[in-house]
């Protein structure tokens, strides 16, 4: 009889998709795990390149430049079940007599509270990172979520639940920089913003890429860098390399 190594044996084992969810864009402080009772059937992840055309010469058409990198996205259908399709009947005892055994409603209770809500010490939903093998290892942010109820019992409370949810990639700005392995120059600036002015144009010119709008964003605390308003200063702050 062959023996099995630990890898062999865990590959045995179903890993289930897990959400974690943080106090701080670190990802150290007031850590939660929520683990998905179904793995998804499928996962979409989007990716999108901004580009704009150069408007002083709409004559030729390949004036097509690269602004920036938009933030990736993931989105995915979670099925909750009340019906205890997915456990035997002693480990439902079992569960039933600890107190953990929990129903729809408790389930959907919780992941609107450790991943969804905002949360009352930051003012923000949480940071979460997405954990399933090798297809998801994802830092981001819930953008949105659907329930939609499937089926009740006689007293109408749910017995089964969908949740199509959405999710934007949420790296801190020290990681995004990293992925993208820029060389950076040491310079300090401050610019006034004039009308049209965008905040990845203006990187570009003052650190020879667009790719810096996060960290520029980061370090004067803007919370829309898509919309500057004109007269506003802007802090660039300078990059070690």
């Amino acid at each position: 009889m062959s023996n099995f190594n630990k890898k062999e044996i865990k590959s045995f084992k179903l890993q289930k998709l897990k959400i974690f969810s943080f106090d701080n864009e670190e990802r150290t402080d007031g850590k939660n795990e929520f683990e998905v009772m179904f793995n998804p059937e499928s996962v979409r992840r989007s990716f999108v390149n901004k580009f704009t055309n150069d408007a002083s010469n709409p004559q030729n058409k390949s004036s097509t430049k690269f602004m920036y990198s938009g933030s990736s996205t993931v989105s995915m259908k979670l099925v909750f079940d009340g019906t205890h399709v997915d456990q035997y009947g002693a480990e439902i005892a079992f569960r039933r007599l600890r107190g953990t055994q929990k129903n729809v409603t408790a389930r959907i209770d919780d992941f609107l509270t450790n991943i969804a809500k905002i949360k009352g010490k930051i003012h923000e939903p949480r940071h979460l990172v997405l954990s399933w093998g090798e297809t998801l290892k994802f830092n981001c942010r819930l953008t949105s979520l659907d329930i939609n109820y499937t089926l009740f019992n006689r007293s109408g409370d749910p017995l089964r639940a969908e949740l199509n949810v959405s999710f934007i990639g949420d790296n801190a700005t020290k990681e995004q920089l990293a992925e993208l392995d820029l060389q950076s120059p040491d310079l300090t600036h401050y610019r006034m913003v004039k009308a049209g002015d965008q905040l990845p144009l203006m990187c570009q010119e003052i650190y020879g890429s667009p790719f810096y709008y996060p960290l520029v964003a980061s370090a004067n605390r803007l919370t829309d860098f898509r919309n500057l308003i004109p007269g506003q200063e802007i802090y660039f702050p300078p990059i070690e390399k």
